[in-house]
């Protein structure tokens, strides 16, 4: 049995900060934009094109309601070659997903990653969901990026807008809901380092 923590953030949150502090106080493997390189070598799709879909839905309609993409966890089915590229990228990723969380005891920054992991049963799940009043989410990305506060605003809207329609295309859920994840965090209010003592605090005492 392996312990994975799956993280979901709004943008600006810190969720990427948070997941690699708790990996590292844990001795546990960290992934992120690492399962986006292992996916696009897994699938042979172009690193260039995998990087502008990473956590974009489908923007065919169509395609969606016909293969009832909410689904698509599992590999690649007779209909893979005629899915959208976002679509072979989801598959690809979750195959990735899958076979990181068997390995050993990891966390992982969005892409569904709960939603893929919720039927493994070697893996014990704990999903977590950061987030942040918007103000200080863009100040972050001010500092971050070097972005004037309209254009960091810009981004923190579209890039949330973004993971919102696509947790939802692939997993038919509310992106953020309290009720889909076990511990959502305030940055803000607890901090990287706080949030991330936490969780690892709580993950140490499972092994009570």
């Amino acid at each position: 049995m392996t312990k994975v923590i799956t993280i979901g953030r709004q943008y600006g949150s810190a969720g990427h900060d948070i997941g690699e502090l708790i990996a590292k106080e844990l001795g546990w493997t960290f992934y992120d934009k690492e399962l986006v390189e292992i996916a696009s070598k897994k699938s042979n799709l172009a690193p260039e094109a995998v990087k502008k879909l990473d956590e974009r839905a489908s923007s065919s309609l169509l395609y969606s309601l016909a293969s009832g993409s909410y689904s698509l966890k599992g590999s690649a089915g007779p209909l893979y070659y005629e899915m959208p590229l976002n679509d072979k990228l989801f598959i690809a990723q979750s195959d990735v997903i899958k076979g990181v969380a068997a390995k050993g005891n990891c966390v992982i920054v969005g892409r569904c990653a709960d939603y893929v992991l919720e039927d493994e049963p070697d893996v014990e799940l704990v999903n977590v969901f950061v987030y942040a009043p918007q103000a200080f989410r863009i100040k972050r990305v001010m500092d971050a990026l070097g972005l004037s506060e309209k254009k960091a605003k810009e981004r923190v809207i579209k890039t949330d807008k973004q993971r919102k329609t696509y947790y939802g295309y692939y997993s038919n859920r509310s992106w953020g809901e309290m009720s889909n994840y076990d511990i959502c965090i305030n940055s803000e209010k607890i901090g990287i380092e706080g949030g991330a003592k936490l969780i690892s605090q709580f993950m140490r005492g499972t092994d009570k």
